[in-house]
Parts: structure tokens; C-alpha cells; sequence
């Protein structure tokens, strides 16, 4: 009796409780939007699995009802996994849910994606995880739905005349480019959260944040931003673009910057702000003597030509998100 499986359910009033429950060394945040259930298995007082059900109604994928699974940890035991998965599919199935996907925490604002080579070393704003998670999902049916990478640069003196006379023609038609205002941070952060929301609302799964989750989330990254490498491209008041770049914390010996987040007005009158925002972000780290530049997260259009081409990016790790027909 001793070594029977037990399965716990917690609904979103028990969410608190729920991330208290450790499965692993990479414990994280759980975040509660979208929050349906969080389902634990254990053996004797031993957790050996838990993960969150997401039900995020904005998702739009093919003609799927759509569910998250997301917050995961587990052990090497192929049983707790089974068990854990058979839950988290009942609990799905009553809520006219017919398709899964993850690791995503609820929205593509917080932690989502596998790495495919997990023993590589992390760098800042990456999430950890145990390098068997993969195989687990594979193992009882999910299957790659997308495909991301990451790019390194090494930084070295360079000009591209093209690109200069965007600047100037950008420069003519009235646009600036200032650092972030780290005097009224939150301010700025108001500017851009519609702005945001406008420029992210064609990706890959994109859904909104609410105001309040969105200054959480960007409040606590002000200790440790610098205002040269957050760009904001402004029109007439109006923020119409956004280079969003931190300091590689996690890596010590080499000056290493990351370009998290970018994007821009799609309104013709912008054409190249993206390029002109990048190779600003660049010449800065000329300056600073960064040594590399790490383009971050981006998603595998295929025979699309990589930003980080242009200044004789490498590919350094790939990740991919899974999905599961119920």
C-alpha cells in the first residue's frame, strides 16, 4: 500500500498552497492568470510530478479549444508522469477542451518553449528545467508545433550605409530615439503596454496581459536595466517603437548583452525602425566593449532571413513547444 500514487487536485483558490509543493531543484513562479487546476503526484509524502492545467480563452490555434500545461516539474518516473498527464487530460476534456499545449505558463508572456539541448549552459531571462522533460511529453503523445532559436553575434566595429540613411530619413520624419526613463520608469511602461499589445497581437499565440500584470512583471526589471540598451523610437508623443536589451547576468566573464524584445509600428511610414533600433543597440555595445550579442527567442519562420544575419549571428540553441490532440 506504501508505494501507491496518489493524485492531487488544486483549484485557483488553492494556488498559493499549490506553489508551495517542490518537485525539483528548478522550482518556479507559478503564475495564476488563466490558473484552472494545479495537479501534484505523489508517493508516501513524495512529489514526484505536478504541473499547472492553463485555460487561456484568447489562444487561437487551427479550429482547437485550446488548453496550457505549463509549471511543470517532474521526476524520472514514467508512472507519476502517466498519472499526471491522465489527470490533467480528464480535467481538459470536461472543460470542452481538445487540444494541449506546452510548457507554456498561461500566455506567451511568461516561461514557455523546451530547450532541445538543455545541458548547454543558461543565460539570463532563460528558463532552467530537467533535461529528460522533453522525452517525458514525447512519450505520451506531444508533438513538436513550433520551432524557436537563439542567435550569438560577436561584437566588432562595423557600419552598414543602408541602414544610416533609414536613421536619417527616420530622423527627418520626425521620429526620436531615447533610452528608457528610469527617473518615471513606471510612466513609461504605461506608454508601452498598448503599444505592446498593438505589436504582439499578430504573433504566434499571442494573447494580452492586463495592465496591472504587465507593470509586475516590468517593475521588477528596473534594478537591472540600462537605460542605453531599452531604446524607445517616439512620433508625435506616440511610442512607435521598442528595443527591450539586458546585460547577460549569468555570465560573468564575458561582456555579453541580450536583445530580448523588439518590435515597432507596422504603418509604412516606420519601414526599418526595427533595423535602425538593432543597429543603435549595436553601435552602444561598440562602445561599451561588449563582446557578444545574444538575439533571443525567436521564432523558426523557415526560409525567413534571421536579424541576426546581419551581423554574423551563429545559431546558439533551438527550443520547441508541443502540442497534443485530446
Amino acid at each position: 500500500m506504501d508505494n501507491i500514487m496518489t493524485t492531487e487536485i488544486y483549484d485557483k483558490d488553492q494556488s498559493d498552497t499549490f506553489a508551495r509543493i517542490h518537485v525539483s531543484q528548478e522550482h518556479e513562479r507559478i503564475p495564476t492568470d488563466h490558473y484552472y487546476a494545479g495537479i501534484a503526484v505523489k508517493q508516501q509524502d513524495v512529489y514526484l510530478a505536478k504541473a499547472v492545467l492553463y485555460i487561456n480563452t484568447g489562444i487561437t490555434y487551427q479550429d482547437k479549444n485550446v488548453g496550457l500545461v505549463g509549471a511543470y516539474e517532474a521526476q524520472e518516473n514514467e508512472e507519476a508522469v502517466r498519472q499526471l498527464f491522465q489527470t490533467i487530460e480528464k480535467l481538459a476534456k470536461e472543460q470542452g477542451i481538445d487540444f494541449l499545449i506546452g510548457p507554456m505558463n498561461g500566455s506567451t508572456w511568461e516561461n514557455y518553449r523546451f530547450h532541445d539541448h538543455p545541458e548547454k549552459s543558461l543565460f539570463f531571462m532563460e528558463m532552467k528545467h530537467q533535461p529528460y522533460y522533453a522525452k517525458q511529453w514525447k512519450s505520451i503523445g506531444f508533438e513538436p508545433i513550433a520551432h524557436y532559436y537563439s542567435a550569438i553575434a560577436f561584437v566588432a566595429p562595423r557600419r552598414n550605409e543602408k541602414i544610416d540613411q533609414v536613421k536619417n530619413r527616420l530622423l527627418r520624419d520626425g521620429i526620436i530615439i531615447r533610452g528608457i526613463d528610469m527617473d518615471d520608469y513606471e510612466a513609461d511602461l504605461k506608454k508601452l503596454y498598448p503599444f505592446l499589445h498593438e505589436s504582439f497581437k499578430q504573433n504566434f499565440l499571442y494573447t494580452p496581459i492586463t495592465e496591472t500584470s504587465f507593470l509586475e512583471k516590468y517593475l521588477s526589471l528596473q534594478a537591472i536595466l540600462k537605460p542605453e540598451f531599452v531604446q524607445i523610437a517616439e512620433h508625435e508623443g506616440k511610442i512607435v517603437g521598442i528595443l527591450l536589451g539586458t546585460d547577460d547576468l549569468l555570465n560573468p566573464t564575458d561582456k555579453t548583452l541580450i536583445i530580448k524584445t523588439l518590435a515597432r509600428s507596422p504603418q509604412r511610414l516606420y519601414g526599418g525602425l526595427g533595423l535602425v533600433l538593432v543597429d543603435d543597440f549595436y553601435q552602444k555595445a561598440v562602445s561599451k566593449e561588449y563582446q557578444r550579442i545574444i538575439f533571443a527567442f525567436m521564432i523558426d519562420e523557415g526560409d525567413a532571413t534571421p536579424l541576426s544575419d546581419q551581423y554574423g549571428g551563429d545559431l546558439l540553441k533551438t527550443y520547441t513547444l508541443y502540442g497534443k490532440s485530446l
